[in-house]
């Protein structure tokens, strides 16, 4: 339900989406639809998938350039349950290694972090709280470039009858970007 700007890693070499936790992407080129608050551009529509109500599990890898690991689990014995998603970079832990001073200062890495949980509170109700974390740093002798989004979202639903609901959300979301130059 919340908004995710400039949603790439490494100016766009990665997706900010951890395939982890995507439940289903939905793409709109055009005739978007109002719900999406009258977007002049596409609008891509991800959501993340529900943790495993029923037992503990987790999976994760170990890549050339980035590394992942899902966590997921009830919470009680009611239907609740959690997911926990990271990934990260890490060429700059290999830059440190580097005889040259310049490359050991440079910074190069995208991190980002998923949750979700859902909590079942009667046959009615249930409150669901997600987030996401990213962070993207790039800091070479000269210049130097660090974006980042949190967002967050609160949604209650409420099954008043079988064909009425209602969905409120409280959604957070903050995007920067800084860039730096150092020209001396």
């Amino acid at each position: 339900g919340a908004t995710v700007y400039n949603p790439s890693h490494l100016f766009g070499f990665f997706s900010v989406f951890n395939g982890d936790a995507v439940k289903n992407v939905e793409l709109f080129k055009g005739g978007i639809p109002a719900e999406y608050g009258g977007r002049l551009s596409s609008v891509l529509d991800v959501r993340m998938r529900e943790g495993n109500n029923e037992r503990f599990a987790a999976t994760g890898g170990i890549g050339i350039i980035s590394s992942r690991l899902t966590v997921e689990g009830p919470l009680g014995k009611n239907g609740s349950s959690f997911l926990l998603s990271g990934r990260r970079t890490y060429a700059d832990l290999f830059l440190l290694l580097s005889k040259e001073e310049a490359l050991r200062g440079s910074k190069l890495y995208f991190y980002d972090l998923n949750l979700k949980t859902h909590f079942d509170l009667g046959d009615n109700d249930r409150v669901y709280l997600s987030g996401y974390l990213g962070r993207d740093a790039l800091k070479t002798g000269m210049f130097g470039f660090d974006w980042g989004n949190r967002v967050g979202t609160l949604r209650w639903m409420h099954q008043f009858s079988p064909i009425f609901f209602s969905n409120t959300s409280l959604i957070y979301n903050d995007y920067d970007y800084k860039t730096s130059a150092n020209l001396d």
